[in-house]
C-alpha cells in the first residue's frame, strides 16, 4: 500500500501536516536542518504515522513518500510559475489540480537549485565567427579545410 493514490486524503493530509511540524526535515536554511538527532526523531514520528496504514514501514518508506509528494508539488508549482512568467493574462494562469498543492506550499522555496549548463551559444562568439568568414580569403580557406577534412573522413 505504498502508492500515494491508494492512501486516503485524510491520512495524507495528516502526514503532510506532521511533516510540516518538523522543519528539520524540510527547511534547508534552518539550524535544525543539519541536526542529525532532531532529524532522526522527526523521521521516527513519521514512520510511526505511516505504520498506521503500512505496518512494515521504514524510514526509507517515509523518505520515498515525502519525495513523491514533493515531486508532484514541484511539477505543479513549475506549471503555475511558468504560466505567470509567460505574461499570460490572469485568466490563463495555470490552476493546480493536485489536491494537496496548498498543503505543501510551505516547501516551495526549499529546493536547492541544481547547477545547469546553457546550451545557447554566446552571440558575441557567433558574430566573431561570422565576421571572420565574411572576408573572402578566410571563407575560401575555411571551405578548403572543410573539404580536406571531409575527404580525409570519406577515404
Amino acid at each position: 500500500m505504498s502508492d500515494i493514490r491508494l492512501m486516503s486524503r485524510e491520512f495524507l493530509t495528516e502526514f503532510i501536516l506532521l511533516y510540516r511540524e518538523h522543519p528539520c526535515l524540510w527547511k534547508i536554511k534552518s539550524k535544525e536542518y543539519i541536526d542529525r538527532n532532531k532529524k532522526a526523531e522527526a523521521y521516527k514520528i513519521l514512520v510511526r504515522k505511516l505504520q498506521n496504514i503500512q505496518p512494515n514501514a521504514t524510514k526509507n518508506d517515509v523518505v520515498n513518500k515525502i519525495n513523491t509528494l514533493r515531486g508532484g508539488f514541484r511539477r505543479e508549482y513549475k506549471k503555475v510559475h511558468m504560466s505567470k512568467k509567460s505574461g499570460s493574462g490572469a485568466d490563463d494562469i495555470f490552476v493546480p489540480t493536485l489536491w494537496y498543492y496548498d498543503l505543501l506550499l510551505f516547501v516551495r522555496d526549499q529546493d536547492i537549485p541544481q547547477k545547469s549548463i546553457s546550451n545557447v551559444s554566446d552571440e558575441s562568439n557567433h558574430e566573431e565567427e561570422y565576421s571572420e568568414k565574411e572576408d573572402g580569403e578566410n571563407l575560401v580557406a575555411s571551405e578548403k579545410e572543410e573539404s580536406i577534412h571531409i575527404q580525409g573522413v570519406w577515404q
